[in-house]
Parts: structure tokens; C-alpha cells; sequence
């Protein structure tokens, strides 16, 4: 998109088609109150789940207290126990983030990085989106009716998605966590001007917390 300033400054393999990035994990410090808990991603593999796979919302609350239901929800319950979400988060230390719901305009989320398993989806959502600037139809979108509705009169999704804020301090930008639906249907519908690139929408966005120590994950993806 044109205008458009990415953030992200992948490290390029000599060897391979492979980059790396780096999420901050960190012993988290709430409210001024230092606390030594850490509660590791791949730690909701002994949680207790139903039996289609989303873990047990109540045991999330207690395990998670200051993190936001919806987060809780969208990312923990649903996809806690998917193996293409360990592979990318096993090791961060889910306690230890700050979860903020925010306003951001598609110029300053475009350049996030998407898990490889879920490029392709991303695409696909983006084509389909792209098609309703021809037909006039917004039923191409591809969603319930509902949620077809929402985006035709609102100009944007329903449920605000999920990102990871990569390490500020190197400049690396973004990583999106959930709502890759979401995400390349706005795609398609700003590069088609359905909506405009300067319209605001609401995103969870998890910060590194600010301590003295940290670590560094670090996440296979494919250009």
C-alpha cells in the first residue's frame, strides 16, 4: 500500500528461504507489583479442555486473572491446544503480558508478520474481499450474514483481532496472532477503497513488559 512504513526487519538466512524473528517475553511487572509467576504457553497443553479442544474458560480466568476475557477466549480457549499455535508460542510466557485494546489505522498493522500455515488463508480472504468492489455484493466476503453486515455497514470487523507487539526497541513491528480472516479481508477491502486507509480500527495489542530481564523467542517464518 502506498504510503505504508514497515516495521518489520527480518533476519535473512544465507542458507535458506527462512527469517527469523524475536518476540520479548519477560518477568512481568502489573500495576507496579513485581511478580515472579510465569505461565508458559505450552503450559495450556495440561489444562482442561472439552472435547472438541478449547480449554475450560474458568481454569483460563484463574490461571490468567489480569488478562482480558476476549483475549482469554480468542486466543487461549480456542486455539490453546492447536498445534500450529504451540509451534509459534510454546515458549512465551502468556502471563507476562499486557494486553491493551487499541486504535490503529491499517497502515500501522499492513506489515505484520502472518505465520506461514496461515498465508495462504490470508490470501484467500483478501481475493475474496477484493471481489465485492466489482460485484457490489459484500455477501463475497464469505462470512456468516452477520458478520457480512457488519463489515458493509460499519467498515470493519466485528471482533477486534490479536497482535504481538515484536521487540520496539530493534524495530520490528508486528505479529498477528488471531483473526487472520479478518485481517486479509480489511486487506482487500482498504486496497480496493471500500475503506478508506485512514479509518481506525480496534485491535488487542500485547506489550512487553518493562523489567530489568528478559528473554528472547524466536520464530521460524518463510518469506
Amino acid at each position: 500500500m502506498r504510503g505504508t512504513q514497515c516495521k518489520l526487519t527480518p533476519f535473512m538466512s544465507t542458507s535458506s528461504d527462512l527469517y527469523s524473528m524475536r518476540i520479548i517475553t519477560s518477568t512481568y511487572t502489573f500495576r507496579n507489583l513485581h511478580c515472579e509467576v510465569i505461565l508458559k504457553f505450552k503450559d495450556l497443553m495440561g489444562l482442561h479442555s472439552d472435547q472438541a479442544g478449547n480449554i475450560d474458560i474458568d481454569e483460563l480466568i484463574l490461571k490468567l486473572p489480569n488478562t482480558p476475557r476476549d483475549v482469554l477466549e480468542q486466543f487461549y480457549r480456542d486455539h490453546g491446544r492447536k498445534d500450529q499455535f504451540q509451534e509459534q508460542y510454546s515458549e512465551l510466557d502468556i502471563y507476562n503480558l499486557s494486553w491493551e485494546l487499541i486504535s490503529v489505522t491499517f497502515d500501522e498493522i499492513s506489515c505484520a508478520t502472518v505465520f506461514p500455515g496461515f498465508q495462504e488463508w490470508v490470501n484467500t480472504c483478501y481475493i475474496k474481499s477484493c471481489g465485492v468492489s466489482i460485484d457490489s455484493d459484500w455477501k463475497l466476503i464469505g462470512h456468516t450474514k452477520q458478520t457480512v453486515m457488519y463489515w458493509e455497514h460499519n467498515r470493519t470487523w466485528k471482533r477486534a483481532p490479536l497482535f504481538l507487539e515484536l521487540d520496539y526497541e530493534l524495530d520490528y513491528g508486528l505479529h498477528l496472532v488471531e483473526g487472520h480472516s479478518r485481517f486479509g479481508c480489511l486487506k482487500g477491502l482498504v486496497s480496493k477503497g471500500l475503506i478508506p486507509e485512514n479509518k481506525t480500527h480496534k485491535v488487542w495489542l500485547a506489550k512487553k513488559c518493562i523489567t530489568n530481564s528478559f528473554t528472547l523467542l524466536t520464530l521460524p517464518k518463510i518469506l
